[in-house]
């Protein structure tokens, strides 16, 4: 199962001791939308019950932060990168390159 982490997803109905855990891990919850994990959310942590409950191997990927792609697509770094314990945003390959970028996620992890 791929996630893209601050992206709303869906899942199974899962029972709601399951769903008690997600919640209790920061996980985000809506009628119409479904689940999403912020960065307030314990990701080890959801990702670890997300996989017992549905059997899945649970993926995360990471959204650029400048244009909202998925980031972990076409990065040199995703097989060393641990997206369970990283900021919510990255930069994909098309804005990796530019310092403009890099300055502006800079900024925003810094305030």
């Amino acid at each position: 199962m791929k996630i893209v982490l601050g992206n709303w997803f869906k899942l199974p109905f899962l029972g709601k001791d399951v769903f008690s855990s997600l919640m209790r891990a920061g996980v985000k919850y809506s009628t119409g939308s479904g689940f999403m994990i912020t960065e307030d959310t314990d990701v080890r942590q959801a990702v670890a019950v997300i996989s017992s409950a549905t059997g899945e191997n649970v993926e995360i990927f990471l959204k650029c932060f400048v244009c909202g792609k998925e980031a972990c697509a076409d990065c040199p770094y995703v097989s060393l990168c641990d997206r369970t314990s990283v900021s919510v945003s990255c930069l994909c390959g098309e804005h990796s390159e530019s310092f403009a970028a890099y300055k502006a996620l800079f900024i925003s992890l810094v305030d």
